[in-house]
């Protein structure tokens, strides 16, 4: 059951992620009032590519930890 829960979590953060990137991708006019060029939009999707790995490492990382303390 747990292994189900922990799909289920990765399934939706995987999702948010996508909705964030197309987001990112498509606005016209970033937070602070430049307009956006394909090179904004490309550095802007890199820090958000790296926020996301950064989180998925933290949260193998750990599980693989839990593991590691079960046995």
């Amino acid at each position: 059951m747990k292994k189900n829960k922990w799909r289920i979590f990765q399934a939706i953060q995987f999702i948010l992620f996508l909705g964030v990137s197309i987001f990112l991708f498509f606005r016209k006019v970033d937070g602070s009032g430049a307009e956006n060029t394909i090179e904004v939009k490309l550095i802007s999707l890199a820090v958000w590519l790296g926020f996301y790995l950064f989180l998925l490492a933290l949260e193998y990382g750990i599980r693989f930890l839990t593991r590691i303390n079960k046995k």
